[in-house]
């Protein structure tokens, strides 16, 4: 997997709150964890949505960049940031996996969320059955917030 010190996230933020400064401040939050980490930004995108859907403008451009490889790694506060649908948020990490970026929460732990949710089992097995990694950052240096 990466080295924290090689990673190169896509900061993205949601919120279905219809008030825009919830979205700013949970972006602000997120930048600021980023610089605190000594991370170099390439790229940051937004959705005001309920995350139930994959149509996202802004999960679109953070997907593009990590196929493209601009991107290694998509820092979010927490799981529930890509979505709280089972299938919606199992799509997304499946995608990560595939393209070998990994995710960063910066108010969570990341594997703590999945294995609530049950999607860390079904992507541990789909890691060892398509020879890949693991769609989340283990490092062992912790960063953020304990994630």
């Amino acid at each position: 997997m990466y080295d924290v010190r090689n990673l190169k996230p896509w900061v993205y933020a949601r919120s279905s709150s219809h008030h825009p400064e919830v979205l700013i401040r949970q972006m602000k939050g997120l930048l600021t964890d980023a610089e605190q980490n000594g991370w170099q930004i390439v790229g940051t995108s937004q959705d005001m949505s309920t995350g139930r859907t994959l149509a996202r403008m802004g999960l679109r451009e953070a997907q593009r960049a990590i196929r493209q490889q601009q991107a290694n790694a998509l820092l979010v506060e927490n799981v529930g940031k890509i979505s709280h649908d089972y299938s919606t948020a199992l799509h997304v990490l499946e995608f990560l996996q595939d393209h070998g970026a990994v995710l960063l929460c910066t108010q969570s732990d990341v594997r703590y969320e999945l294995h609530i949710k049950g999607l860390s089992q079904i992507l541990h097995q789909r890691a060892a059955r398509k020879r890949l990694g693991l769609p989340w950052w283990t490092g062992g240096e912790s960063f953020a917030k304990g994630c």
